[in-house]
């Protein structure tokens, strides 16, 4: 579950994705609060891949909040369960 978590995390600050935006040219996912500073504050590339990179050509992800959302659920259950069964025994 954590590794899947880990594709879920935005590569610039590694805290789970807000807003998050895809970069076109690597695919890696990110805050859009991150990269917009990157892209505004330090340079015009993605700072993963090293792309020239324009606000614009970011790839609004809405469904990854969705995901970040059920993988938390998923993480809860799982603690859960865990606890009940520790009780069993």
């Amino acid at each position: 579950m954590d590794s899947i978590a880990e594709v879920f995390r935005c590569f610039i600050c590694m805290e789970k994705l807000r807003d998050a935006r895809l970069c076109p040219h690597c695919s890696k996912l990110c805050c859009f609060s991150c990269i917009r500073r990157w892209l505004t504050e330090q340079r015009a590339q993605c700072p993963h891949c090293r792309a020239p990179l324009q606000l614009r050509e970011l790839v609004n992800c809405r469904w990854a909040e969705e995901v970040t959302q059920q993988l938390d659920t998923l993480q809860l259950c799982n603690l859960t369960k865990h606890e009940e069964n520790d009780k069993d025994k």
